[in-house]
């Protein structure tokens, strides 16, 4: 027990050194000196009407000591108190007698700290609340009483965090308002008010919330889980019910950005028109109005000082360049990068998706992957985060659903990120038709959307159900099998091809037919299984290359045959004309098997766009679809059409039309047909746009030249 010097031995030394008559009073003194604390007790209580300053002070000394039966803090401090108010209203002659014998303003002092310091010693002993409080309430002027309430208060809000519940933050806001941590206290009692009232975390539970606590911070992350809850796949139709059944949500203006976006994903004229009739009360008609004006605009990249932007096909300036790099407008947005950081722009040049990803990936249905150092997350069309970037692989949403890697392992997570089929998987893939290929341990399986397993884990390979039926193989060994497991066409064959007309090719040994959806065979495996079949075996178009005798014909869905089997080789059978291939040499026959132009070339291509590439030697050329000679075999390079052009040319680059003339002379390093009215050219390092329809230029990068070799 510590005791200071002063209040133990000031009284002592006092009484030792001063000499007076034995009275009553000094008669206490004395034993309380030999610690007689019975003898002194009984004196001191006999001359209280006496020298009250001084019995109350004794009374308080014997109280205040642990080493008597008599010790008692509270008592001490009564006695102390009376002490003091005594002493206070003593007559000088009272206060000398008793100065003698040690009792002074100093020494009541001295006695009192000494019973606010053992009081503390105390309570902070037993560190409760209880204890604390009861310092405070029997020493309310304690010098110790400000640093007791901060323990107290302390030590209750940690009891009150342990416990973790609105009625224990609730207790302690209302039982300690001055506190220190009364302003956590009350953030913590709102956020254990939300997790209480909504831990069902449904929607019902979410509106009860908002009802019974309109001014609870938490009511608009309840406005978000509504928002959300209600909009799981981000639907148009969920967007357009939110809003008409929670108008007052601080999210309706996202429902309507949202619905909008989802409406007019191209952002043609045409959606835009039909969405504003069927929306009329949308809140952004400002937005929309630019968004109108720009719909009918083809923007272009270019680039200016190495940075680059879009113009118009008039070559204005629509967005300033200021990239790094930029990739053409699809569905309304276009990847743009900065440094090693890529995000999206509209066509006004609003950064939708942050320039702060590693890689942004195409939308689907309403949302993009993103990646950013290693894990993936999915941001949504105006750019906000709904997919957390937690996986380490992600798939494109499909049905409203994407494979998401977790840990090693695939679930499957919806558009906002919810974990809805468990990540139990090795591998996965995207649904079709509400089933989705599965895969543990090197076997394949299909499953539900409820995660449920459709069809065993049994196979080495599934393809997948998009076009409602499915191949697979197992032991090596091919077939199909329907949406629920039922084997169509059984696992015995060396390929099956995929389906194309109603028929998908099957090759057993060195024979081959066709089968329908139901895996029977309505073509016989009468054919040969020539070197590649699978490659060109397939049906296009209602028609297919089959092998007899050694020799390559073309057959219909019924098994007629429309090109005799007289030909080393066929090419595609989509075309006006179909490429047949005698005595090395190639040439074209129509759809009757006639024969349109005799085999003279050493290579042809399929028709495209109306024409079709031929070449002998090292030069190209191009026919129509009546066989005639369009573009003289001169060129050194011709392409495919596009939009109905060909790039090519005789040393450089210029365009084609359908009918054989250069409509861009052939002067450049590279040509890129941007549509049916503009294409893109390049010189050496710098670039420019011309028009197709008079070959006019619409922009030149500074520095482009059409001399050959230019590298300005």
């Amino acid at each position: 027990m510590r005791m200071t010097m002063r209040t133990t031995l000031l009284p002592l030394l006092l009484l030792a050194m001063t000499s007076v008559r034995a009275g009553g009073l000094e008669k206490a003194f004395k034993a309380l000196e030999v610690h007689d604390y019975f003898k002194a007790r009984e004196l001191f209580r006999k001359e209280v009407k006496r020298h009250p300053a001084a019995a109350w002070y004794g009374l308080s000394v014997i109280s205040g000591r642990a080493d008597n039966p008599f010790y008692e803090l509270d008592s001490a401090y009564q006695f102390i108190v009376r002490a003091d108010l005594a002493f206070t209203g003593a007559p000088d002659k009272e206060r000398i007698k008793i100065g003698a014998l040690g009792v002074s303003h100093t020494s009541i002092v001295a006695q009192r700290d000494h019973v606010y310091e053992r009081a503390w010693e105390i309570a902070r002993g037993q560190n409760t609340v209880i204890a604390y409080q009861r310092y405070l309430d029997r020493y309310p002027s304690g010098p110790r009483a400000e640093e007791v309430r901060a323990a107290m208060h302390h030590l209750a809000f940690q009891e009150a965090r342990t416990k973790n519940t609105a009625s224990a933050y609730a207790s302690f806001v209302e039982r300690y308002p001055s506190s220190r941590e009364v302003y956590e206290a009350r953030t913590r009692l709102n956020d254990a008010l939300y997790a209480e009232a909504t831990a069902s975390q449904d929607i019902a539970s979410f509106m009860a919330f908002i009802a019974a606590h309109p001014d609870n911070p938490n009511v608009r992350k309840a406005e978000d889980a509504i928002f959300r809850l209600s909009t799981p796949g981000r639907t148009i139709a969920q967007y357009k019910a939110f809003i008409a059944a929670y108008p007052d949500n601080h999210r309706v203006p996202d429902a309507w950005r949202s619905l909008y976006e989802a409406y007019t994903k191209d952002l043609s004229v045409g959606t835009i028109t039909r969405f504003v009739a069927e929306f009329p009360d949308y809140p952004f008609m400002d937005e929309l109005v630019d968004d109108y004006r720009m719909a009918s605009v083809e923007l272009l990249p270019f680039r200016r000082d190495g940075k680059w932007g879009f113009i118009d096909t008039e070559g204005t300036e629509r967005i300033k360049a200021q990239y790094d790099w930029v990739e053409a407008f699809l569905h309304g947005q276009a990847l743009v990068g900065v440094g090693d950081r890529v995000g999206t722009i509209n066509r006004s040049g609003r950064v939708v998706v942050p320039v702060e990803y590693d890689e942004v990936r195409e939308f689907a249905e309403g949302t993009a992957v993103v990646e950013r150092s290693g894990r993936v997350g999915a941001v949504d069309r105006n750019g906000e985060l709904v997919v957390p970037m937690v996986f380490t692989d992600l798939g494109d949403l499909s049905e409203g659903l994407a494979y998401a890697e977790d840990h090693g392992k695939y679930g499957y997570v919806n558009a906002r990120g919810q974990m809805m089929i468990s990540p139990v998987y090795d591998v996965a893939a995207n649904f079709h038709q509400g089933l989705a290929v599965v895969g543990v341990d090197g076997r394949s399986g299909v499953i539900g959307r409820s995660g449920q397993l459709v069809v065993p884990l049994e196979y080495e390979w599934i393809e997948g159900f998009e076009r409602g039926l499915s191949r697979v193989r197992r032991n090596g060994r091919m077939g199909t099998i329907g949406p629920q497991g039922t084997v169509l066409l059984e696992t015995k064959y060396d390929h099956v091809g995929d389906l194309h007309d109603g028929l998908a090719l099957v090759v057993e040994g060195n024979r081959c037919g066709y089968v329908d959806t139901t895996g029977r065979f309505v073509i016989p495996k009468d054919y040969e299984a020539a070197q590649d079949v699978a490659a060109w075996g397939d049906f296009n178009q209602g028609r297919a290359e089959v092998q007899s005798g050694g020799k390559r014909g073309i057959i219909n869905v019924r098994n007629e045959r429309i090109v005799p089997f007289q030909y080393a080789d066929i090419g595609g059978t989509h075309g006006p004309l179909f490429p047949v291939k005698k005595k090395n040499k190639w040439g074209f026959v129509d759809v009757r098997g006639a024969s349109v132009v005799e085999p003279r070339y050493d290579q042809v291509w399929d028709f495209v766009d109306g024409t079709a590439r031929v070449e002998n030697g090292d030069l190209f050329g191009a026919l129509d679809s009546a066989g005639k000679e369009v573009i003289a075999l001169q060129n050194t390079d011709l392409a495919d059409a596009q939009y109905g052009h060909l790039v090519g040319g005789p040393d450089r680059l210029g365009v084609f039309d359908r009918k054989g003339r250069l409509v861009i002379p052939a002067e450049h390093d590279e040509v890129i047909v941007i549509n049916e009215a503009i294409v893109k050219v390049v010189n050496g390092e710098r670039s420019a746009y011309r028009r197709l329809s008079d070959g006019g230029y619409i922009w030149r990068e500074a520095g482009f030249s059409t001399e050959p070799g230019s590298t300005e």
